[in-house]
């Protein structure tokens, strides 16, 4: 990642970070409030490949890590594994895909973020991860990140591939930009 990309990058998740914790930590729905960092990993993933995708998922992860009461590296574990496997995706999809199979491709990943999330911390043990309202934790979050989706894939389109969007992925590697 060239240093401009990282300097975009950077401020992209610092701006993400303080929306998600200042403000949206205030609107919940249901008593859930939307996981803007894990959508901001998808995106990265999405449209940076999967090694772009995994590092930015870990630093948006440990971010939040950084505010939460779990082990530290638990979100960095799980952001990061969803942006890799979210590059690896968008290399196999095809290139102009419509905006509505990215919307659900991105809802679906956030379902198996939150899922890998919970996941990995029972296998620490985490108490109090896994409860009662786990389903409505992944229905009412997914659909309410899956609202700013849409916004995440510009600013990470940004980072990653300058100042146009034009709705669909771009090519990863730079052989494929002639």
């Amino acid at each position: 990642m060239s240093m401009f990309r990282l300097i975009k990058a950077l401020f992209v998740i610092t701006l993400v970070l303080i929306l998600q914790l200042e403000l949206f930590s205030n609107i919940r729905f249901f008593g859930v409030m939307p996981e803007l960092m894990l959508g901001l990993a998808i995106a990265s993933g999405w449209h940076g490949g999967s090694s772009n995708g995994a590092l930015t998922g870990f630093v948006c992860g440990f971010a939040v890590d950084l505010y939460l009461a779990t082990p530290l590296g638990l979100s960095a574990l799980s952001y990061a594994l969803i942006g890799y496997l979210l590059g690896v995706l968008a290399e196999i999809v095809a290139e102009d895909v419509e905006r509505i199979v990215r919307l659900i491709i991105s809802i679906a990943a956030i379902v198996l973020g939150l899922t890998l999330f919970v996941f990995f911390g029972e296998l620490i043990a985490e108490p109090n991860l896994y409860n009662k309202n786990f389903g409505k934790i992944l229905v009412v979050g997914a659909l309410y990140t899956g609202l700013f989706i849409p916004v995440l894939h510009y600013l990470m389109s940004w980072v990653f591939h300058g100042n146009t969007y034009q709705g669909s992925q771009r090519p990863i590697n730079s052989s494929q930009l002639t």
